[in-house]
């Protein structure tokens, strides 16, 4: 009887179990598998800036549909970047390096044939990459870059109609890291100081509504998209890709280098593909 009974209780325990994982919602779920990932949920924003208040190409404003997706929490660090580097190699895209290795500012360099973050740049993130490289990243990493309308949308972080991913604040130094009194340039804000004259480790300043950081400055950061100039104009309102060709890609955030102007939400950049620069890097997404 005791046995009967043994195996009764392991029967139904294990039959809790099965039903309490089938009856979990899946967003809880993956929230517990997807590592230093948030989860974005499903639903509408408003994407673009009001006329007068950005460039020509981040008009009109205008509503947008996106289905539940997560993007990392941190930027993609060197000490990321290496590991991918030494097991893929530096490969070559359209006649373009991943990583633009040969530059004096290039945050990784190889020693005795291993790829390394110099040192104290290790939690940095990993700038002088190319799209090809960001976008060969992730997909080793089982996930994609974001969409031009996922970026922004994890970029303001629930706040509607505001500047910048913490509200409408002028930027003092607190909030991220942007082109203050330590880049020492003409164009800098010569009174705030956020502690930086090039990038700053990554989770350095606060993150904004959705538990994001750096979404604003540090380093620019590539999206799957095309650019064109004109696209909000014409373009899909229910899970954006993007135009289907183009010449150059999508970048956004702003970087150490820039002003804010350039670290608004809305704010679009774009570059070709091959581009690299020490104020590029970029950020994983992937489908719920």
């Amino acid at each position: 009887m005791f046995k009967r009974t043994s195996y009764l209780l392991v029967i139904l325990g294990f039959l809790g179990l099965l039903v309490s994982v089938v009856l979990t919602p899946k967003s809880i779920m993956a929230e517990v598998v997807v590592e230093d990932m948030v989860y974005i949920p499903a639903g509408e924003f408003i994407m673009g800036s009001p006329s007068g208040e950005g460039n020509s190409n981040e008009y009109p404003p205008h509503k947008v549909y996106l289905d539940a997706f997560y993007i990392d929490k941190y930027e993609v660090t060197n000490e990321d970047y290496t590991r991918f580097l030494n097991e893929k190699g530096n490969q070559e895209e359209e006649g373009a390096l991943w990583l633009d290795i040969e530059s004096s500012v290039c945050p990784i360099e190889k020693r005795e044939g291993k790829y390394q973050a110099k040192s104290g740049y290790e939690k940095h993130p990993v700038g002088g990459v190319t799209w090809y490289g960001a976008r060969a990243y992730a997909k080793w990493r089982g996930c994609r870059l974001p969409t031009e309308a996922e970026w922004e949308k994890a970029s303001r972080g629930g706040l509607v109609g505001k500047r910048y991913p913490w509200g409408d604040k002028d930027l003092d130094g607190s909030q991220c890291n942007f082109a203050d009194k330590n880049l020492n340039s003409s164009w800098c804000d010569k009174v705030a100081d956020d502690g930086y004259g090039s990038t700053a480790p990554v989770g350095s300043y606060p993150p904004n509504g959705c538990g994001l950081y750096d979404m604003a400055g540090n380093i620019y950061e590539w999206v799957n998209d095309w650019h064109d100039e004109n696209y909000y104009q014409k373009g899909r309102l229910y899970n954006p890709q993007g135009p289907d060709t183009g010449f150059y890609r999508v970048i956004r955030g702003g970087s150490w280098f820039n002003t804010a102007w350039n670290l608004r939400c809305a704010n679009r950049y774009y570059c070709t593909s091959d581009f690299t620069m020490n104020i590029f890097g970029f950020r994983c997404a992937k489908s719920s």
